[in-house]
């Protein structure tokens, strides 16, 4: 997506939705076209209010299709004020270079005080009823509800069953902004390992600024955001509770691990593993393990342990998969910034597995090789027989 993508359109929206709500109030049509008229082309529609929601295809047309397209229904906010509300829809897509997906905003007469898009899980290519969910909550003082989708580049989205409803509140949903932007502040300063490079003096000035116009959490954390990226260990990240819940509750691989032996050399593929849930990141340990110990008497010249395309997520699963590789050594330590460290505890996987610590072992990292992906490839480091490429 091009640097104009979510961002950029969002500041053009702010400027079309004023006018499309304004004429909405006038003629009261129940959808608008949004973004570029003149390459994008809008059909269907349909009550996001009722209980089959409405059906809207926004298509490019031939020429010039680096913008956005999409759709916008003005709703008012009166029922739904200091409550949460989601935008639902199933989104299918043809020949899609961008990126589709929906849009949700509440304003008031100061203009925009809630909003959020599903840019971190956009639809493209070719795809089929992708079921996409956007949440955010209504301020006391807003006063319309903006709902759409949208497509950025060429290609075709249709959405169905784009639907709006009251969703279940969410813990920081009563928490006031200031409190929740104080307790991060506090909690930065105190542990942060790049904290001194942030002046805070200057800072907190910054931040009372931009507190004014904050009325919700997710304003909140975007404000957060802000302040994490001034660390510059380009890592600190935030997890809104919903989001925390999920990662907490679940747990999956990237891909399913592949161990396989050519010219007498295993070669294991690790996927990264999202979330923490105990059972789902056991059950992935095990099987990884499982797979290099059925191996293991065909490797004889040795195994190579492939990261490529390791993202991350959480690295105990991971290790603890390639125990058999790893042995009982320490593989390596957490050090915060006064210097203390704490030493990484591998877990035996459930399975019976072969003593391959002495095996030669070569760590092959590449350029998406990040975060947890980076710890795996760190505790092969001082292992005797292993070496890193990439």
């Amino acid at each position: 997506m091009k640097a104009q993508g979510w961002r950029g359109w969002m500041r053009s929206v702010v400027v079309l939705i004023g006018i499309t709500a304004s004429a909405a109030a006038v003629a009261a049509p129940p959808w608008s076209s949004i973004g570029d008229r003149m390459h994008y082309v809008l059909e269907g529609g349909g009550d996001a209010l009722s209980e089959a929601g409405a059906s809207l295809t926004v298509q490019s047309t031939p020429g010039d299709t680096s913008g956005f397209g999409g759709a916008a229904a003005v709703i008012e906010a009166a029922p739904y004020r200091q409550k949460r509300v989601r935008l639902s829809g199933m989104i299918s897509t043809k020949d899609v270079a961008g990126s589709a997906g929906l849009w949700l905003r509440a304003d008031a007469a100061s203009g925009s005080v809630s909003f959020a898009n599903s840019q971190r899980t956009p639809v493209s290519g070719n795809a089929d009823a992708q079921l996409r969910e956007i949440e955010i909550y209504v301020p006391a003082h807003a006063d319309k509800l903006l709902v759409g989708p949208l497509l950025v580049g060429k290609g075709r989205m249709t959405v169905r069953a784009l639907r709006l409803v009251v969703a279940p509140a969410s813990p920081d949903d009563e928490v006031p902004p200031t409190r929740i932007v104080d307790e991060a502040v506090r909690l930065i300063r105190a542990h942060a390992l790049n904290a001194e490079r942030i002046e805070w003096h200057e800072e907190q000035a910054d931040i009372a600024r931009q507190m004014e116009q904050v009325h919700t959490a997710e304003a909140a954390y975007a404000v957060i955001g802000q302040v994490l990226a001034k660390l510059g260990d380009r890592h600190s990240g935030l997890l809104p509770p919903r989001d925390f819940q999920r990662f907490s509750s679940e747990g999956k691989p990237s891909f399913t691990p592949v161990v396989e032996v050519r010219e007498r050399v295993g070669i294991v593929s690790v996927p990264a593993f999202s979330g923490t849930e105990k059972t789902a990141a056991a059950a992935f340990a095990n099987e990884l393990a499982g797979l290099i110990a059925a191996r293991a008497g065909q490797a004889s010249c040795g195994w190579v342990v492939d990261l490529r395309g390791n993202r991350g997520g959480s690295m105990w699963p991971m290790l603890s998969g390639l125990y058999p590789l790893l042995g009982h050594a320490t593989p390596g330590y957490f050090r915060d910034r006064d210097g203390r460290q704490n030493a990484w505890k591998l877990a035996s996987p459930g399975v019976s597995i072969p003593d391959l610590s002495a095996a030669p072992v070569v760590v092959v990292t590449g350029g998406k090789t990040a975060s947890s992906g980076e710890a795996v490839a760190i505790a092969f480091r001082g292992r005797p027989k292993a070496r890193s490429v990439g």
